[in-house]
């Protein structure tokens, strides 16, 4: 049975390499950007616009959320679980950032912290994914957070330690943005697994 799969944030990197890795299997992909571009038929879509996303949503099975970093993590999570819970979908996997649950080993931390703030101020970067994430684990929808570490551009898939616990320090190092993709692919394939989990990848070095 076909499973028809909305793409939030399609034009981001690792969202491109999800679809070209799931070109070849039982998906319908449905296409939307912020930004969209109609030559690459990416369909525009304000993602905190919740009549938006009720239409958006029509006939769709999963939601892959990879909306970056815009600022708006906590306004789209509104929108969308409001809107998933209209629309009757239930079926969600967002995108988030290593450092949401103060989960970073000290010195790592200490860095995420000067540059990108902290999980208790929601105006700040990681704040704003912080509040994000827990709009969508209050949701009730069947929902995975994933959170990358540390991004790389190297094309190249990886070993990864998956950790499930939250509160468990990172012990992986960066990952891949093919990585990323390559578990992302999966999960929309097997999309029993990893159900109401916030999920930490990053590579075994």
């Amino acid at each position: 049975m076909t499973k028809k799969i909305l793409i939030l944030g399609a034009n981001g990197q690792i969202a491109k390499l999800v679809v070209t890795m799931l070109a070849n299997t039982d998906t319908q992909l449905k296409l939307t950007s912020l930004h969209a571009k109609p030559a690459q038929h990416i369909t525009k879509l304000d993602a905190a616009n919740e009549a938006d996303l009720v239409t958006a949503l029509k006939d769709i099975d999963i939601v892959y959320a990879n909306i970056g970093a815009e600022g708006r993590q906590k306004n789209v999570a509104n929108a969308l679980v409001n809107a998933m819970h209209t629309a009757g979908v239930s079926r969600l996997i967002w995108i988030a950032t290593i450092g949401i649950y103060n989960e970073l080993p000290p010195q790592q931390a200490d860095l995420w912290r000067n540059i990108l703030g902290t999980p208790e101020n929601e105006n700040s970067y990681i704040g704003d994914q912080a509040v994000a994430a827990q709009r969508i684990t209050a949701s009730q929808l069947d929902y995975t957070i994933i959170r990358p570490n540390e991004l790389t551009d190297d094309n190249k898939m990886q070993q990864l330690n998956v950790q499930t616990d939250p509160q468990e320090e990172i012990i992986g190092g960066p990952i891949t943005r093919t990585s990323v993709a390559e578990f992302v692919t999966k999960l929309i394939n097997n999309p029993d697994q990893y159900i109401a989990e916030s999920v930490a990848i990053s590579s075994t070095h």
